[in-house]
Protein backbone atom coordinates (compact mmCIF):
# COMPACT_ATOMS: atom_id res chain seq x y z
CA UNK A 1 0.00 0.00 0.00
CA UNK A 2 3.02 2.18 0.67
CA UNK A 3 4.45 1.69 -2.82
CA UNK A 4 0.80 2.19 -4.67
CA UNK A 5 0.20 5.73 -1.93
CA UNK A 6 3.76 6.71 -3.14
CA UNK A 7 3.74 6.15 -7.31
CA UNK A 8 0.57 8.42 -7.24
CA UNK A 9 -1.00 9.60 -10.52
CA UNK A 10 -2.92 6.54 -10.20
CA UNK A 11 -0.13 5.35 -11.99
CA UNK A 12 -0.50 1.19 -12.31
CA UNK A 13 2.38 -0.54 -10.44
CA UNK A 14 3.05 -3.80 -10.80
CA UNK A 15 3.58 -7.00 -8.56
CA UNK A 16 6.80 -7.62 -9.96
CA UNK A 17 8.18 -4.30 -9.39
CA UNK A 18 7.02 -4.48 -5.69
CA UNK A 19 8.62 -7.71 -5.22
CA UNK A 20 11.93 -6.06 -6.64
CA UNK A 21 12.02 -3.46 -4.33
CA UNK A 22 10.90 -5.21 -1.19
CA UNK A 23 12.33 -8.81 -1.69
CA UNK A 24 8.99 -10.30 -1.20
CA UNK A 25 7.39 -12.93 -3.71
CA UNK A 26 4.98 -12.35 -5.99
CA UNK A 27 2.27 -15.10 -5.43
CA UNK A 28 2.56 -14.09 -1.22
CA UNK A 29 1.95 -10.58 -2.52
CA UNK A 30 -0.64 -12.06 -5.04
CA UNK A 31 -2.85 -13.35 -1.50
CA UNK A 32 -1.91 -9.87 0.09
CA UNK A 33 -3.81 -7.69 -3.03
CA UNK A 34 -6.42 -10.10 -3.12
CA UNK A 35 -7.19 -9.15 0.42
CA UNK A 36 -6.74 -5.23 -0.56
CA UNK A 37 -8.79 -5.51 -3.31
CA UNK A 38 -11.82 -7.44 -1.70
CA UNK A 39 -12.17 -4.36 0.83
CA UNK A 40 -12.08 -2.19 -1.64
CA UNK A 41 -8.83 -0.12 -1.22
CA UNK A 42 -7.24 -1.13 -4.36
CA UNK A 43 -8.37 -1.64 -8.22
CA UNK A 44 -6.39 -3.78 -10.58
CA UNK A 45 -5.64 -3.10 -14.46
CA UNK A 46 -5.18 -6.30 -16.57
CA UNK A 47 -3.13 -6.33 -19.71
CA UNK A 48 0.30 -4.27 -20.90
CA UNK A 49 0.99 -1.66 -18.52
CA UNK A 50 -1.58 -2.92 -15.73
CA UNK A 51 -1.15 -3.43 -12.29
CA UNK A 52 -2.52 -2.05 -8.86
CA UNK A 53 -3.59 1.79 -8.17
CA UNK A 54 -5.35 2.41 -5.04
CA UNK A 55 -8.90 2.74 -4.65
CA UNK A 56 -9.51 5.87 -2.99
CA UNK A 57 -7.04 9.15 -2.20
CA UNK A 58 -4.11 7.95 0.83
CA UNK A 59 -5.27 10.08 2.55
CA UNK A 60 -8.85 8.94 3.16
CA UNK A 61 -7.40 5.22 4.06
CA UNK A 62 -6.78 4.56 7.48
CA UNK A 63 -3.76 1.92 8.86
CA UNK A 64 -6.71 -0.03 10.72
CA UNK A 65 -8.65 -0.78 6.81
CA UNK A 66 -5.38 -2.24 5.62
CA UNK A 67 -5.06 -4.01 8.82
CA UNK A 68 -8.71 -5.22 9.27
CA UNK A 69 -8.96 -6.56 5.33
CA UNK A 70 -6.51 -9.35 6.11
CA UNK A 71 -8.62 -10.44 9.29
CA UNK A 72 -12.67 -10.24 9.50
CA UNK A 73 -12.36 -10.72 13.38
CA UNK A 74 -10.74 -7.48 13.42
CA UNK A 75 -13.34 -5.60 12.16
CA UNK A 76 -16.13 -6.71 14.47
CA UNK A 77 -14.28 -7.11 17.78
CA UNK A 78 -16.35 -4.92 20.21
CA UNK A 79 -15.71 -4.94 23.86
CA UNK A 80 -17.58 -7.20 25.84
CA UNK A 81 -18.41 -9.65 22.52
CA UNK A 82 -18.78 -12.83 23.63
CA UNK A 83 -16.90 -14.75 20.78
CA UNK A 84 -15.93 -17.42 23.08
CA UNK A 85 -17.77 -21.15 22.62
CA UNK A 86 -17.73 -22.71 25.95
CA UNK A 87 -18.12 -19.24 28.63
CA UNK A 88 -20.43 -15.81 27.63
CA UNK A 89 -18.18 -14.22 30.10
CA UNK A 90 -14.66 -15.67 28.59
CA UNK A 91 -11.94 -13.35 29.98
CA UNK A 92 -9.38 -14.08 27.35
CA UNK A 93 -12.22 -12.83 24.71
CA UNK A 94 -13.20 -10.07 26.03
CA UNK A 95 -9.08 -8.61 27.11
CA UNK A 96 -8.57 -9.76 23.13
CA UNK A 97 -11.86 -7.41 21.96
CA UNK A 98 -10.74 -4.49 24.06
CA UNK A 99 -7.14 -4.55 22.87
CA UNK A 100 -8.76 -5.23 19.41
CA UNK A 101 -10.78 -1.78 20.19
CA UNK A 102 -7.44 0.11 21.13
CA UNK A 103 -5.80 -0.52 18.06
CA UNK A 104 -8.73 -0.06 15.99
CA UNK A 105 -8.84 3.71 17.69
CA UNK A 106 -5.55 4.17 17.40
CA UNK A 107 -5.17 2.93 13.61
CA UNK A 108 -8.08 4.57 12.51
CA UNK A 109 -6.67 8.15 13.16
CA UNK A 110 -3.29 7.48 10.53
CA UNK A 111 -3.65 7.58 7.23
CA UNK A 112 -2.21 5.49 4.46
CA UNK A 113 -0.38 9.11 3.33
CA UNK A 114 1.20 9.73 6.60
CA UNK A 115 2.72 6.41 6.53
CA UNK A 116 3.75 6.73 3.37
CA UNK A 117 5.27 9.79 3.57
Amino acid sequence: MGELANIGNNQPVSLVEVSRHHGVSVPFLKKIVRSLRASGLVQSKEGVGGGYTLAREPESISLWEIVSSFDATTSDAKPGSSACPINKSCLPQHIRAKLSESIKERLEGISLKEVAQ
